[in-house]
């Protein structure tokens, strides 16, 4: 039975890693973007464990994949979504967004599918935007009006 839900965890975890080796670049699928940052904090509504806050900064190269696992290590099908947040964010060109989120993955790791994880995720996404040249005429325009090292 332990096995069995080890392998479990395994094939979750491989999952999501696939999904996040899959996901374009921040700056293929949102080429305004210069950067996004989302501050993650976790309350258990049981009041039984506690979560270290999170803040993730993403750049233009990194991927546009915005799901959050549950940071309670005997949650199993669990996680936060933020993909349509962030995403619906960006394409509209907001600032900030922010909200909460429950885990509706399951614990107690002998009696999956009993005991549903209820952790609390409160997040706060705020991007910042360049202009909407693209990015290598942009590093081109950069480099012509470049004062010379040399007089």
């Amino acid at each position: 039975m332990v096995h069995r839900q080890f392998d479990a965890y395994k094939r979750e975890r491989d999952n999501r890693r696939r999904a996040y080796l899959g996901a374009p670049s921040l700056r293929e699928q949102f080429p305004h973007v210069e950067q996004v940052v989302l501050d993650l904090a976790f309350s258990d509504p049981s009041g039984i464990g506690r979560h270290s806050p999170q803040i993730h900064t993403l750049g233009p190269a990194a991927r546009a994949y915005f799901e959050v696992p549950c940071p309670c290590s005997a949650c199993l099908a669990g996680g936060f979504d933020l993909t349509p947040v962030i995403a619906s964010m960006l394409s509209q060109g907001q600032g900030t967004v922010s909200g909460k989120l429950n885990c509706n993955g399951w614990q107690d790791r002998g009696r999956a599918c009993e005991h549903r994880c209820t952790l609390e995720l409160r997040y706060c996404a705020t991007a910042s935007y360049g202009p909407s040249v693209p990015a290598p005429v942009r590093a081109r325009i950069t480099r012509a009006h470049r004062p010379s090292a040399r007089r």
